[in-house]
């Protein structure tokens, strides 16, 4: 993240005047269990690290459960050590809870809760709120199971990416009940995966037997030891289960930002019946990667292609020209995405007769340079005449996030109690946001509002304000801003304007102009007197 920059608005206001069908109930839980482990947080976006007590509750039912057959878990967790160094609204959140298995049954099973939109204050420990989610008991389970928790997830939405935080159990009690299996046991489904590796961002070939036939099934990629258990690790299928309960299909990986190479655990489920099998993820072949120009030789001017495979999937690859003392010729450089293939392919001028040789490196990663050769040559011929060339050079300093303001006060005018409805409008002092970083990582700019208070101490709620938010690029500008949506302003931010990460180009940056159509609904019966309240500004 980077550095936090605020403005204050002072809003001021003059008022003069008179006065102004049943559901069934659910079946016993067979295990209800209270505990305060230790936790271990690592939050995202390099914002640290979290450790402290968090109670847990979690209530698990039916209390007899055929093996193979759901259980259904209720969670309800107290606030997590983890906190945010921003006040956020409108967060969707997902949480989830991994639960260890010992005695009629082993290994890890996830309670995955719906998305939820969380509003996150700063400062504070973050509390989700109560959820509950459904897990199905292995097939060869029998007698008594005890569950033990291991791990909670939480992922958020934010700017376009997911951001992870997940809490390991690190000391304290963790056991939360005890559900028996009983019954008979039926075959189970099966689940075959590629016994090779498979890169990211790519259709993995799934198949099976013994499913529930005509049912829909969903992939999910786990941890090695079955926990984590999360179906967005995929960003689509085409699984589907005939009338005879063979599966088949492929599923598709996310990019290889949100799945890093490893080994997991492929899960799919169709809602009676599931099945894992192992899965092998690698981006790339350490040292194999590889570069080629076509044609490796001609005059200056020539256009060469440059081509790599064996790269990493989806990353900025940076090209280059290089002279003889394998300086790099920043006018010379061109940026291209590696394909879902981990290859790429890229055009590339040569600028002078200085060039020797064209390198190609992932995300300025030293370790990830490759080099080619390249060979200038002349052309033409005749006696007299010639050519001379002088080189010109300039440097590129990251400039920074910045705002500036047209004025620091609104003015809503004066309100006569009973006369004209109490409703007021303004308008917001334009804001230009500069990015000049020259990088990608996008920006949000928010708002937030006090309440009105006047010289006797009477208050207006800051929900009294409305505003509907504006923003444009100006000329020359890289990236499209987001307005934010028109709301109620208050203690929680208020998006007046973004910019998210843009995957299709290199970098975003420029200036920006905002503002916002603000309205005030003075209550009807407020105390006469001259109000204000200050509206701060959030750039981030």
């Amino acid at each position: 993240m980077t550095g936090l920059l605020a403005a204050c608005f002072v809003l001021s206001l003059g008022c003069a005047g008179a006065s102004a069908s049943p559901r069934p109930a659910p079946a016993p839980a067979s295990a209800a269990g209270t505990v305060t482990p230790t936790v271990h947080c690592t939050l995202p976006a390099g914002q640290g690290e979290a450790t402290g007590p968090q109670q847990m509750d979690v209530e698990l039912s039916p209390a007899v459960v055929e093996p193979g057959g759901k259980v259904h878990a209720k969670v309800t967790l107290g606030p997590s050590p983890a906190t945010s160094a921003l006040a956020l609204a409108d967060v969707p959140t997902i949480p989830s809870l991994d639960l260890a298995m010992t005695g009629g049954a082993t290994g890890t099973v996830t309670v995955r809760g719906p998305e939820i939109i969380l509003d996150i204050p700063a400062g504070v420990p973050i509390e989700t709120p109560a959820y509950e989610g459904d897990f199905l008991l292995p097939a060869d389970a029998s007698g008594d199971i005890s569950f033990a928790v291991v791990r909670t997830l939480t992922q958020t939405k934010v700017l376009g990416s997911v951001f992870e935080t997940p809490c390991d159990i690190v000391g304290g009690e963790a056991g939360v009940g005890t559900v028996t299996a009983e019954g008979s046991t039926s075959d189970p489904a099966t689940l075959t995966a590629p016994a090779g590796p498979v890169r990211p961002h790519t259709a993995v070939k799934l198949s099976g037997s013994g499913w529930t036939p005509g049912a829909s099934p969903v992939p999910s990629l786990c941890a090695a030891g079955g926990g984590g258990c999360d179906p967005l690790k995929f960003t689509s299928h085409t699984l589907r289960i005939d009338a005879y309960g063979t599966l088949s299909g492929t599923a598709t990986l996310g990019e290889a930002g949100a799945v890093p190479n490893g080994s997991y655990l492929v899960k799919v489920g169709d809602g009676t019946r599931e099945a894992t099998a192992p899965l092998t993820v690698e981006a790339v072949a350490a040292g194999n990667r590889e570069i080629t120009l076509t044609p490796d030789r001609g005059p200056v001017g020539s256009v060469v292609t440059v081509s790599g495979r064996n790269y990493n999937p989806d990353r900025w690859i940076n090209v280059i020209g290089l002279d003889a003392s394998g300086a790099a010729l920043d006018d010379s450089a061109v940026y291209v995405k590696s394909g879902t293939d981990g290859t790429f392919a890229v055009d590339f001028t040569v600028i002078s007769d200085d060039v020797v040789a064209v390198q190609a490196d992932e995300g300025n990663d030293p370790a990830t340079v490759r080099t080619a050769p390249f060979t200038v040559t002349t052309e033409g011929g005749g006696d007299g005449g010639g050519t001379a060339e002088q080189r010109l050079t300039t440097e590129i300093r990251a400039g920074t996030l910045s705002m500036t303001q047209d004025g620091d006060s609104v003015d809503f005018g004066t309100t006569v109690l009973g006369a004209d409805g109490g409703v007021q409008r303004a308008r917001l002092n334009r804001v230009e946001v500069e990015d000049a970083r020259g990088v990608n990582s996008g920006w949000s700019l928010t708002g937030t509002l006090t309440a009105f208070t006047s010289a006797g101490g009477d208050t207006i709620p800051a929900r009294a304000v409305r505003w509907a938010p504006a923003c444009t690029p100006q000329d020359g500008s890289v990236g499209t801003p987001v307005a934010g949506s028109p709301t109620t302003l208050g203690s929680e931010a208020a998006s007046l304007c973004r910019m998210n990460p843009d995957g299709s180009r290199p970098f975003t940056g420029g200036k920006f102009d905002t503002d916002a159509g603000l309205t005030l609904t003075v209550p009807e019966f407020t105390r006469p007197g001259d109000y204000s309240a200050v509206l701060t500004l959030t750039l981030l």
